[in-house]
């Protein structure tokens, strides 16, 4: 883990370096689709990311039984249809759905990121992304703050889907997906989520 956020550093120095510009956008050849990264930022968040892992790693897992109780029954109004928890990639995911009608719907994932397994997963699923956007025709991911912190949003025009990435209690990464629901809906069922771990 250590190389890897050495080499994100490196490319940010030499990005920096070689543009003159704290960010740097690639346009693809067709000019459709954007990527911004900002070296600087990715350097400079490089240690703090290694302490938070660190400390990620030396926390006990969630037992399934506390993983399912942070699956409400009901979110933004729906209630849920299905629900599943498992350890099976050697971290903690509890998922449930919340379907009120065919193109209508709500996804819930809870991550606990403690230990090994799941501290390398909040690295590479959550902090690498927030220094970085794309866009093209199809959508967007970019870095917002939500809820007095950074979160990831993601919109994907094809299904009319928004998702909110987010971290909860220093441990959990919480991602709230919503289909024909709008982006207002996801973020208030995502603000309305009991995240305590008991």
């Amino acid at each position: 883990m250590k190389l890897f956020l050495v080499s994100i550093a490196t490319a940010g120095i030499l990005l920096t370096s070689c543009n003159g510009t704290p960010g740097t956008t690639i346009t693809s050849d067709d000019g459709k689709s954007k990527v911004t990264i900002d070296p600087s930022a990715i350097a400079q968040s490089g240690d703090e990311m290694q302490k938070k892992i660190d400390e990620l790693k030396k926390l006990p897992p969630l037992t399934m039984d506390q993983l399912k109780a942070l699956l409400p029954d009901e979110l933004g109004g729906i209630k849920r249809s299905s629900f599943s928890a498992n350890a099976a990639m050697g971290f903690s995911v509890g998922e449930a759905e919340y379907k009120k009608d065919d193109s209508t719907s709500l996804k819930l994932d809870v991550y606990d990121c403690a230990g090994e397994a799941g501290s390398s997963f909040y690295g590479l699923s959550y902090w690498t992304k927030m220094s970085m956007q794309s866009e093209n025709d199809q959508g967007y991911t970019k870095t917002i703050d939500f809820m007095g912190q950074k979160a990831v949003e993601t919109y994907e025009k094809g299904g009319e889907t928004y998702t909110e990435t987010f971290v909860a209690n220093d441990r959990l990464l919480i991602s709230v997906q919503g289909s024909h629901t709008g982006l207002d809906a996801i973020k208030q069922a995502a603000q309305s989520l009991n995240l305590k771990v008991n």
